[in-house]
């Protein structure tokens, strides 16, 4: 009874690892147009988070800014608070954060993927009763936002390597001239 209680265990381990799953965050299938990376950021927030991520990445090794061979800039990060909702007492209901972030990455003197805005919204439920719980209900939706962006921040990075190499591959069409010959 043991031996197919353990073969049945196994059965759905031996599924998941046939179907190519692999964790968030640890892709070696990702490729990125460049082998050595600078980070600039302003201390703290979207920054650490987003060399964080690319720590995890095997084909990516961080470096000071003369070695790189891209310098990926994280130029801006603010985060707003706005009032959602209001009950009938005019005590606030529900909060909306909105996290923007601007980056941008050059690759040697060349400017790789120009600045980029990106805006990240998440509400959520404000409780006066439990202000403490609020507060860490905040943070945690704002360490969410942050890992979203610099997750999207990775994909475009990647993704830039297709889009520069189908521009660089193209030639744009000879000027037509309406002089016989």
């Amino acid at each position: 009874m043991r031996k197919v209680l353990r073969l049945a265990s196994l059965i759905p381990l031996l599924l998941l690892a046939g179907c190519g799953f692999h964790l968030r965050g640890v892709d070696d299938t990702s490729s990125f147009p460049f082998a050595t990376l600078h980070v600039t950021t302003p201390a703290g927030g979207l920054g650490d988070v987003v060399q964080r991520q690319l720590a995890l990445q095997p084909s990516i090794k961080l470096v000071g800014e003369d070695q790189a061979d891209a310098v990926l800039t994280i130029e801006k990060e603010k985060l707003e608070k706005q009032i959602l909702t209001v009950n009938n007492a005019g005590h606030v209901g529900e909060y909306l954060l909105i996290l923007h972030a601007r980056f941008k990455l050059e690759l040697g003197k060349r400017e790789w993927i120009p600045p980029t805005h990106m805006v990240l919204r998440r509400d959520y439920s404000f409780n006066p009763n439990n202000p403490l719980g609020t507060d860490a209900e905040e943070a945690l939706l704002l360490n969410d936002m942050r890992l979203d962006a610099s997750q999207q921040i990775l994909h475009r990075l990647s993704a830039a390597k297709h889009a520069q190499l189908t521009v660089e591959n193209y030639a744009p069409p000879e000027a037509e001239t309406n002089e016989s010959p």
